[in-house]
């Protein structure tokens, strides 16, 4: 049970040595590749670093144009906005006046139908109180008729009477 403990202790301490002497290499390796891309962006001369700089001026004018583009695009949409939504304001109001107007109208309207109901009914019950007093006249006229005839048949009675006398 030992032996397979120690073979593993062993193996293990091999591998670290083997280890040891490959991270150096590696090390150097990083070392050296850092070194050359410190050395590639740092500049070598005042004309690279005033190209740079340049560079970074020119970068920063684009980056300032393109932002006052979209500052005027941005205040133009808002203008473009503004005047619709003031057209769109003045047809509400138009709209509204008409709106008033109408329902103005649709009051009179009605005040209007409302009187002539009422006139309606006063004509109807003035009509029906005169169908009456017409039907109460033609009654008497009626009842004097056959009062005449009567009167008139008792006459032409008492007539023919006395000339048969």
């Amino acid at each position: 049970m030992v032996e397979p403990i120690m073979y593993l202790a062993i193996g293990f301490l091999l591998s670290m040595l083997c280890g040891l002497a490959i991270v150096p290499l590696v090390h150097n390796r990083a070392v050296r590749l850092t070194t050359r891309r410190l050395e590639a962006a740092t500049p070598l001369s005042m004309a690279e670093i005033q190209a740079d700089k340049d560079q970074l001026r020119a970068e920063f004018a684009m980056s300032a144009r393109r932002l006052e583009m979209s500052v005027d695009q941005l205040k133009n949409k808002t203008t473009s906005q503004l005047a619709e939504l003031g057209k769109k304001s003045d047809a509400i109001n138009r709209m509204k006046i008409e709106l008033g107007e109408k329902n103005a109208t649709i009051f009179a309207l009605e005040a209007r139908e409302k009187a002539v109901k009422e006139q309606l009914r006063a004509t109807e019950e003035e009509f029906n109180a005169k169908t009456e007093a017409l039907r109460a006249a033609e009654i008497a006229l009626t009842d004097k008729q056959k009062e005449q005839v009567a009167a008139q048949s008792a006459y032409d009675a008492g007539k023919a009477s006395t000339k048969q006398n």
